[in-house]
């Protein structure tokens, strides 16, 4: 049997029923490409549960996913990920291959940014539009279309959650700063967000080091030294009603 198991945000979230299943299994994968897994993490996983983690290659996931899983016909196999493990795609792909090969799955559900980040901000959750990313550029690719989402959101009255990326070779997770640096040379040809336009900055979200501030992008860059070394996620909102209007003041009084 195969077992998809979310970690959470910090050390600690699994739940007790994910925790004794993994206890049970023949054999652990952790998926550290989707998202960053904090070394603490696993060497608290580890500890808790007597077993070594066998560490998942990108290939193990997409080209090789059918090998991945095929073992789980005879043992049973847990795959383990930050946060909730069916909000990647990556993992809706092993869910797909598992019911052509007729293997049973069960699903360990866990926070999630996506629910963590609209939770904390004080934003309406039903007034979100479709959530973007902003990936690492280089010479040859400079992708500016997350800008397009964050236009049709504003035009539909809707906020928009952005997350930032992660280079999973490098172990790195992308800063304030070169958020906002994509941002501006984006903005050079799409125009999408003025200077004045308002962002909130969520960093560690889930995590006893939390931090939130509400200021205009132009502003932005002065908090990086306060959101250095956090997992980070924007979110661009739209008119604000009444109720929200009192979150945003709160996170504006914060971030001066």
């Amino acid at each position: 049997m195969l077992f998809l198991v979310g970690l959470g945000l910090e050390v600690g979230d699994i739940s007790t029923r994910a925790l004794q299943r993994l206890k049970a299994v023949d054999i652990i994968k952790i998926d550290v490409h989707t998202n960053k897994v904090p070394s603490e993490q696993l060497s608290f996983l580890e500890k808790e549960l007597g077993k070594k983690f066998v560490v998942m290659e990108r290939s193990d996931l997409e080209e090789k996913v059918k090998d991945t899983i095929k073992e789980a016909k005879e043992k049973d196999i847990a795959i383990v990920t930050m946060g909730d493990p069916m909000i990647a795609t990556t993992h809706h792909i092993i869910l797909d291959e598992a019911s052509r090969l007729c293997i049973k799955v069960e699903i360990f559900h866990a926070p999630s940014i996506f629910s963590a980040a609209i939770g904390a901000s004080g934003l309406d959750i039903y007034r979100f539009g479709p959530t973007t990313t902003i990936p690492f550029w280089t010479e040859l690719y400079k992708p500016t279309s997350f800008l397009d989402v964050v236009a049709k959101n504003q035009k539909n009255g809707e906020h928009t959650l952005i997350l930032l990326d992660y280079n999973y070779k490098e172990g790195k997770a992308m800063d304030l700063s070169t958020a906002l640096s994509i941002i501006g040379e984006a903005e050079k040809s799409r125009q999408v967000l003025g200077k004045s336009q308002k962002i909130m900055i969520l960093g560690g979200i889930g995590t006893n080091s939390e931090a939130i501030s509400y200021v205009e992008i132009a502003k932005a860059k002065g908090l990086s030294a306060r959101f250095e070394g956090k997992l980070l996620s924007i979110i661009v909102p739209a008119e604000p009603n009444f109720a929200e209007e009192e979150a945003l003041r709160r996170f504006t009084a914060s971030s001066t």
